[in-house]
């Protein structure tokens, strides 16, 4: 074992701080690339699942609203309404006194039939000339809200593709401090690290996102308000959680880690399980963005699974080592 002092320890930090930023850097100068427009993209492919929900929410309200017109059109009943045409054209005419309209005299004793049906007010012209348009847009409340978003989008893509490099140094630190014998599971595990982030943030991003929002989203429904989301709150809702899920799926690997190197066994896994569910529970609630219970849960669950999962892996590992 090679030791180091504390101050070489701190040495060491800085220097992996650095060239992590550096890969952060070099990342995110790909994303904001002009040609590539990888930020537009990612920024879009967010805005997906919000625009997404927006579009099915307002889509059902329609429909909804549709159903009633042609129940009400169905059963309304029409009448046949006379009136006399010197009437009828001398309210025009006091409207609109230009208008060229026949002289009153002929207009006495004709009597005009107007078809009246008693239908829900504005939907049913709306059905009939199919001009009804769901807007699912996010709006933007401030000039620098939108590039401000945009730029923050393009640091957590440029983070991901940088998302190696930076697990790395991370790995690399801390293999410093470890023994000889031991620095080995810094490479075996580095791959496995990096698997399972990128299994976070995918399912973040194409599950855990569209069902969290309908879920919240079915609370418009309930108490019947029109939502309309803000696209700085949600771009944040939805670059920061797949991050948060791409760091808790670590969980499984980090246990297996503690063990390989003696500071944790199995069996303190086990009799703590009820000490790291309510760690796990209250760490899914502070480092979720959200105020929801659901996003929280959704988180909650999986880090128990793969707590779980740590200890099948440590017991499957340790049976083998005794075979």
């Amino acid at each position: 074992m090679v030791t180091m002092s504390f101050g070489e320890h701190l040495e060491e930090l800085r220097v992996r701080l650095i060239l992590a930023l550096i890969g952060l850097f070099v990342g995110a100068l790909i994303v904001f690339i002009p040609p590539m427009d990888i930020g537009k993209r990612v920024m879009e492919q967010m805005q997906a699942p919000a625009k997404g929900a927006l579009e099915k929410f307002y889509r059902n309200e329609y429909d909804k609203k549709v159903a009633a017109a042609e129940a009400a059109k169905a059963v309304s009943p029409e009448v046949q309404v006379q009136l006399p045409a010197e009437t009828f054209f001398a309210a025009i005419k006091k409207a609109a006194p230009k208008l060229d309209l026949p002289p009153s005299e002929e207009l006495k004793g004709v009597e005009l039939t107007f078809p009246l049906r008693f239908d829900q007010p504005g939907m049913i012209g709306v059905i009939e000339s199919g001009e009804y348009k769901i807007d699912s847009s996010l709006i933007s409340l401030g000039p620098l809200e939108t590039i401000t978003i945009y730029f923050m989008v393009c640091l957590v893509s440029g983070l991901v593709l940088a998302s190696p490099w930076v697990f790395y140094q991370v790995w690399a630190f801390i293999a410093a401090g470890l023994y000889h014998h031991e620095q080995h599971y810094v490479m075996r595990f580095l791959p496995v690290s990096l698997g399972l982030f990128i299994a976070g943030v995918g399912l973040c991003f194409w599950f855990v996102l569209p069902l969290t929002l309908s879920f919240l989203l079915d609370f418009n429904v309930w108490l019947g308000v029109a939502p309309t989301l803000r696209l700085s709150e949600w771009m944040s809702f939805a670059t920061i959680l797949p991050l948060v899920f791409g760091v808790a799926f670590q969980t499984p690997l980090v246990m297996l880690f503690l063990e390989r190197i003696g500071i944790f066994t199995v069996d303190d896994y086990r009799a703590k399980r009820k000490l790291a569910i309510l760690i796990i529970t209250v760490a899914a609630a502070v480092l979720t963005p959200g105020q929801d219970p659901f996003s929280m849960t959704l988180l909650a669950v999986p880090m128990v699974f793969l707590y779980e999962m740590g200890i099948i892996l440590i017991s499957r590992g340790k049976k083998r080592a005794i075979a």
